[in-house]
């Protein structure tokens, strides 16, 4: 449930139980400026909001590498973990096993959908990184209610996803960099021009006004945006104690 991978027979869908899952470590690094610092302000920011938190969602873990540092930062927490892909659910139960976490994780085959009841909830935390984007935005605002939904009183959500600016100059701007960032990194043009051309097909924008009414309409305080680089948006949103 994430971002697509940039290889030619991965662009056509983000098929996790194949090619893609397979390159997945490699592709979010393409197409996420800023994952890796993205996973360690998750982790510091979550446990200076909650250090007490007694059970976390998490939603879309993939390949268990953004799980890890929760589980270290954390380690009395609870952790229920949302993976609809069988390949992914496997390298999650690896990395969840060489951290001696297995008795604290419940490992889920479910997909993030509108009205979802989780077991376990509400919780003190909510964490869905580049999950939502993966829906046209028609169907965000649902998506992100039920994400608050699932927040207790004085709990938070952790928020990251493809977010594009609303003035056109600055994402053409933004565009043309973010281009140029993946040449330096050795991707060919084919390659860009199939991630150009996923726009609005496979990942979609998250809006910020958007984002903050669905937040404001659950109960959200406004969220507060934690790293951005480039398009790609981490947001720390608390619901009021």
């Amino acid at each position: 449930m994430k971002e697509q991978d940039p290889t030619p027979s991965d662009c056509s869908g983000l098929d996790f139980d194949g090619e893609y899952g397979r390159n997945y470590r490699r592709s979010i690094r393409n197409s996420v400026p800023g994952y890796d610092s993205l996973i360690e302000i998750s982790a510091a920011a979550l446990l200076q909001a909650v250090p007490q938190a007694a059970a976390i969602l998490v939603v879309g873990p993939g390949l268990g590498e953004e799980l890890v540092p929760l589980l270290t930062a954390l380690p009395q927490t609870r952790f229920t973990l949302l993976e609809p892909s069988t390949q992914m659910r496997e390298a999650c139960t690896r990395e969840i096993a060489a951290a001696g976490a297995a008795a604290r994780c419940e490992l889920l085959a479910q997909s993030l959908e509108a009205d979802l009841d989780p077991p376990g909830g509400p919780f003190d935390a909510v964490v869905c990184h580049n999950v939502v984007h993966l829906t046209p935005p028609e169907s965000q605002l649902d998506l992100l209610q039920t994400l608050a939904t699932c927040v207790q009183p004085g709990g938070v959500l952790m928020l990251s996803a493809h977010s594009e600016p609303a003035d056109g100059t600055a994402f053409e701007s933004l565009l043309a960099i973010a281009c140029t960032r993946l040449r330096q990194r050795g991707l060919p043009e084919t390659m860009i021009e199939q991630l150009k051309a996923s726009r609005n097909t496979l990942v979609f924008s998250l809006d910020q006004a958007q984002l903050e009414a669905g937040l404001a309409a659950a109960g959200m305080e406004p969220p507060l945006l934690l790293q951005q680089s480039l398009f790609s948006r981490l947001w720390l949103c608390r619901r009021p104690a």
